[in-house]
């Protein structure tokens, strides 16, 4: 969806509090938006007798929360082409505590509350083909300097293809091997709350067998062409990107992060190496925590700085690296900011991964959206159609192999879904989710009733790809699930069992 233009819209919303991060399986689960909203509000009623203290906490506070709101709205609109009704009907809902007036400009969308009896506002620039970036310590036209939408690459024209090289797809009536009618039903539960008033919110399903998408739903009014939020789905696809670099030779992943920071004398953080930054076993001391209240690292890298990498970079040791497996986003990052650091100007790096990777597989609709610094958020802001993101899992199904030519360096689709060696039950690989069990008992893991050789892609609230080898099955999940269990599992237990029913 192109924005050319942009007429000037005032809005009076609800200020909600969201969870916007990324998570796996060990993330507690997020707080509601009423339980932050309600937080906020005591923070707000203190307000006008609070102590200095209190009140940068407030200011804090309101900076995550306005942050939050203005990302998510300047994206979810611009870059999804949702209409601002219906994000705010749904992501940003909540208890109407206190509130906040957003105002869409030309590029830039722009949120203003009141905060200890002043104005707070953020905004965000929105830029073809690389989204949303929070104006954190930069200027809109610092940032336009970077990139010329014109000089993106030229997108293939797969649109009457057949998928997974376009995107034409029919859906068969019988699939040899599977009881399609299990499968459909399995499918349209996976629509249903499983606790009661969950509102599970699934947006898309899909179910591919042998490279064809054999079962596909959509809840209104999202549909195939719309792209949504992978959240960390987004570090599989920053670990493919590495993959393809280490390929051409200018990365490696046994040397030392490149990272100038930590070069000093004495300082152990130069002992990180880039496989321990994949691995999420760097040792540096980061939260990743999503409870109310917390002002965990990942909340504050996402919301309060322009420079996500530098934010976690300065972060000091916790564990010798490669000694303890701890899920960061901030590493991922880092990563990013060490394949920026590749190219001689922010164009070339932003072409880079429409290039190398989405233009090979007939992705039309994914974005990768920078922070301020111009580098990639690649732990979490990729958004593109669920079709789309399915591709990304069938080349990892497909040992990194596309239309018969190698994307992937040989090897590194087996490298990734390898157990990194701090991950105690298998849990992890290189930037993607395992589920072998510990080294001494495969019996021993998360998902005690799904294969020890799956693999996927997770992302928060429930942006999931779940990879069956054995089976040469994808089942895919996506939506706005901020409470009580996500359906995928059910919905892939039920798949698997359709298979063997038939």
């Amino acid at each position: 969806m192109k924005h050319s233009r942009f007429l000037l819209l005032s809005l009076t919303a609800s200020l909600a509090g969201f969870i916007a991060a990324c998570s796996g399986p060990e993330t507690p689960a997020p707080t509601s938006p009423s339980a932050m909203d309600n937080m906020a509000g005591q923070v707000a009623e203190q307000q006008a007798a609070a102590d200095p203290e209190t009140m940068a906490q407030a200011a804090l506070a309101a900076e995550i929360t306005l942050g939050r709101l203005v990302k998510r709205l300047c994206s979810s609109v611009l870059v999804s082409g949702r209409t601002v009704d219906h994000v705010m009907a749904n992501e940003l809902s909540g208890a109407a505590l206190s509130t906040a007036d957003f105002s869409f400009a030309d590029d830039i969308v722009t949120g203003a509350m009141a905060v200890n009896g002043e104005t707070m506002t953020i905004s965000a620039l929105y830029r073809d083909q690389i989204g949303c970036t929070l104006l954190k310590d930069v200027s809109p036209a610092s940032l336009r300097a970077q990139f010329d939408p014109a000089l993106y690459p030229a997108k293939p024209d797969v649109a009457n293809q057949p998928w997974p090289i376009g995107n034409q797809v029919i859906l068969p009536d019988a699939v040899p091997g599977f009881d399609m009618q299990a499968v459909h039903a399995s499918v349209d539960q996976a629509f249903e709350d499983i606790e009661p008033d969950q509102n599970i919110d699934t947006r898309a399903v899909l179910v591919i067998h042998d490279g064809n998408i054999i079962a596909e739903q959509y809840a209104d009014p999202f549909t195939a062409d719309t792209p949504q939020l992978g959240w960390s789905m987004t570090k599989t696809v920053t670990a493919a990107l590495t993959g393809i670099l280490a390929a051409d030779g200018l990365l490696h992943v046994n040397a030392p992060a490149n990272v100038p920071e930590w070069r000093s004398d004495g300082d152990e953080r130069r002992n990180i190496t880039l496989e321990h930054l994949l691995h999420m076993t760097s040792g540096l001391d980061f939260s990743e925590v999503y409870t109310a209240g917390s002002m965990s690292d990942v909340i504050l890298m996402l919301y309060t700085t322009g420079d996500t990498a530098a934010f976690t970079i300065d972060k000091p040791l916790a564990h010798t690296p490669g000694s303890t497996f701890y899920y960061s986003s901030g590493t991922t990052n880092i990563i990013s900011r060490i394949q920026r650091q590749l190219f001689t100007n922010f164009q070339d790096y932003f072409n880079f991964p429409q290039e190398r990777l989405f233009s090979k597989l007939g992705i039309t609709s994914a974005v990768i959206e920078p922070d301020a610094s111009g580098t990639f958020v690649g732990s979490s802001y990729m958004y593109a159609t669920p079709r789309d993101w399915a591709k990304f899992g069938l080349l990892y199904l497909q040992d990194g192999m596309w239309n018969g030519e190698r994307i992937l360096p040989e090897g590194w689709v087996d490298y990734s879904v390898t157990p990194a060696p701090a991950a105690e039950q298998g849990e992890y690989g290189v930037q993607i989710w395992l589920n072998a069990g510990a080294p001494d008992d495969p019996d021993n893991r998360s998902l005690p009733n799904l294969p020890t050789n799956m693999f996927y892609l997770s992302g928060f609230e429930g942006q999931t790809i779940v990879v069956f080898p054995d089976q040469d099955l994808i089942v895919m999940r996506m939506g706005y699930t901020t409470s009580g269990p996500d359906p995928v599992w059910t919905l892939a237990e039920s798949v698997l069992a359709a298979m063997e029913a038939d």
